[in-house]
């Protein structure tokens, strides 16, 4: 049974030939799991769970990896005792064994595949995973009529969940492709008996329609020197590129058409440059008025929303860290982390406004999330509007600077405060932290509240802390920075 495909198997071989070949010969080369990997499997999950309250009564099968054959036989027993429904049902043909999320007896004997989705859209890579499992229920002799999406509907606002999910019938676009499934299935049967692995050209497909666990292993050696990382360059360019074989920026042509930004950006990149424009960073630096406040939101996207108003994937803030410089050169240091399962809106408002005084300029790094954030709980809880409104007002970008004013090769593609702080001041570091991305922050917050060891919690709810205060006072570290820049 090793060798056999399965559902998630063949669309990795529709993404890439490499990547099946890996997952099935040498999987070790796959990068571990990240939290938030796993955290957007365990929604799935949820989703997947929830959705099954609209196919009340049906048979569950307890599938394992493991033991293939089990859930297959369960299967059968459960469609021969004349079950009307089914979960997790599992079938083999062609040597590609399916697993479906519902299926459901109609009265002429036939049966409708239902697909789960955690997303809120219909997705062009949902089709060929519909149609790989018609076929291979159809090969096991069942008779498919129709083929269904159930996703997530974002009209949805809690707490009236009754229309939390919309099915969508998608045989029509599942029969149209269908009878590419066999051939494909063929190919790649063959494929994963090759002793060497396929030459496939790293390309935007990398991470399209899904992030490849390989691409540590197939990137490695190419790290920020690649004709995709050029700013704004369009999927066409790059595919004509990756076609001809180019796929390092040293290996483009001095004449290949680019904008005047595109190519600045190859020229910082290979001559190894770093512009100041000292002028342009004073200007900006003027805008602003003490007591400056530095702040940042982490914030909650759950896939089932959980509190008043709101809809799949909404987020919520859960915590803020906030330094303030004054003028005279004193800093201090403001905090709030809601540390239980009820909604945080209103108490991190309450502490926000407690924090932010009525004038200074509230500096963010990318003040799209904050002011999205801010903007949604003044619609929220009108009563804090006026007050959440001045705040939003008074934002100002620290990232601007990066975008206009300060170019450092060392940066490659990205500006991310991530990826500027380690090159302006590499002695202040996320790597001593337990936490180091925002999304990981996510996972911890979720464990956090949900935990019932003491010690867990307060070890987490310290980790939270530290990170948020690190992502404010790197902020403080580069604005200090800058003032030396123009000394």
């Amino acid at each position: 049974m090793a060798r056999n495909l399965s559902k998630s198997k063949y669309i990795s071989g529709l993404q890439c030939e490499k990547r099946l070949w890996l997952d099935i010969n040498d999987p070790e080369k796959a990068a571990p799991m990240s939290e938030a990997t796993e955290r957007i499997l365990e929604q799935g999950t949820e989703v997947g769970i929830l959705a099954r309250e609209q196919f009340q009564g049906g048979v569950l099968i307890n599938f394992d990896r493991s033991n293939i054959k089990n859930g297959i036989d369960q299967t059968r027993k459960a469609i021969s005792e004349g079950a009307k429904i089914i979960y997790e049902a599992t079938f083999l043909f062609d040597d590609t064994y399916a697993l479906t999320d519902i299926i459901k007896r109609n009265k002429d004997g036939s049966w409708g595949i239902i697909e789960v989705k955690s997303a809120t859209s219909i997705k062009d890579e949902y089709i060929p995973d519909l149609a790989v499992q018609k076929y291979v229920l159809e090969g096991s002799d069942l008779k498919i009529s129709k083929t269904k999406l159930m996703y997530l509907n974002e009209e949805c606002v809690y707490p009236d969940l009754s229309n939390l999910f919309i099915i969508e019938d998608l045989t029509d676009k599942v029969n149209g492709i269908i009878q590419k499934i066999p051939a494909d299935l063929q190919k790649f049967k063959s494929l994963i008996l090759e002793r060497e692995q396929p030459h496939v050209l790293i390309g935007p497909h990398c991470s399209k329609p899904y992030a490849c666990p390989f691409i540590d292993y197939c990137w490695h050696g190419f790290e920020n020197m690649t004709v995709f990382e050029i700013p704004r360059i369009n999927k066409n360019k790059q595919l004509e590129l990756r076609a001809e074989g180019i796929l390092t920026i040293d290996e483009l042509p001095l004449d290949y058409p680019l904008s005047e930004a595109q190519r600045d950006y190859v020229n910082r990149i290979l001559n190894k440059e770093i512009n100041i424009d000292k002028g342009g960073i004073a200007q900006r630096l003027l805008e602003l008025e003490y007591p400056i406040y530095f702040l940042d939101v982490e914030t909650f996207n759950p896939a089932i929303p959980r509190f008043t108003g709101m809809s799949p994937y909404n987020q919520f803030p859960f915590q803020y860290s906030c330094h303030v410089m004054k003028s005279n050169g004193v800093i201090d240091h403001f905090e709030y982390l809601h540390v239980d399962k009820t909604d945080p809106r209103e108490p991190l408002i309450k502490s926000l406004l407690a924090s932010i005084r009525k004038r200074g300029s509230i500096v963010c790094y990318s003040i799209g999330s904050e002011r999205g954030i801010i903007t949604k709980l003044g619609g929220a809880f009108p009563d804090y509007y006026d007050d959440l409104k001045s705040i939003s007002e008074r934002l100002w970008d620290q990232k601007k600077i990066f975008d206009y004013y300060y170019k450092d090769f060392r940066f490659a593609n990205t500006i991310s405060l991530k990826a500027v702080l380690p090159v302006l001041l590499p002695e202040l570091t996320y790597d001593n932290l337990a936490i180091q991305e925002g999304t990981e922050a996510q996972v911890i917050w979720e464990q956090m509240i949900n935990t019932e060891d003491d010690g867990e919690k307060r070890e987490m709810i310290a980790d939270l802390r530290a990170y948020c205060r690190m992502d404010t006072l790197a902020m403080v570290e580069i604005h200090k920075h800058l003032l030396e820049k123009l000394n």
